[in-house]
């Protein structure tokens, strides 16, 4: 049986580190070396990362690897939303094509364990 609590920390997790890249990528808009530690998008980026490898420890002591990795791919799936969103980044067909094989393959993780 599925630990569903691992799994929903995992999708948490992604949504954690697709915010996390989001922020990496506004922070290298006014990236410097000059000023890279005043860069607050940057580091609250980099945080991110951080809290989101902490959910997938916590979870990865309840569930198998095999059936919670593959659901990390979720995570391009959270990014693209948030590009189109907040990047004004365009999608064309093959990407969202990409999104759905990516559902539909974390699905059949889910369904076949």
């Amino acid at each position: 049986m599925i630990n569903l609590f691992s799994v929903s920390l995992v999708l948490g997790g992604s949504i954690v580190t697709a915010f996390g890249a989001l922020f990496i990528k506004r922070g290298m808009e006014q990236f410097s070396l000059r000023t890279i530690f005043k860069n607050q998008v940057l580091f609250s980026g980099i945080l991110l990362y951080g809290i989101s490898v902490i959910i997938y420890i916590i979870a990865l002591r309840r569930e198998e690897l095999s059936v919670l990795f593959p659901l990390v791919s979720t995570t391009y799936i959270w990014s693209s939303l948030l590009a189109t969103k907040f990047l004004k980044e365009k999608m064309n067909i093959w990407k969202w094509l990409s999104v759905m094989g990516i559902i539909i393959g974390a699905l059949f993780i889910g369904l076949g364990s």
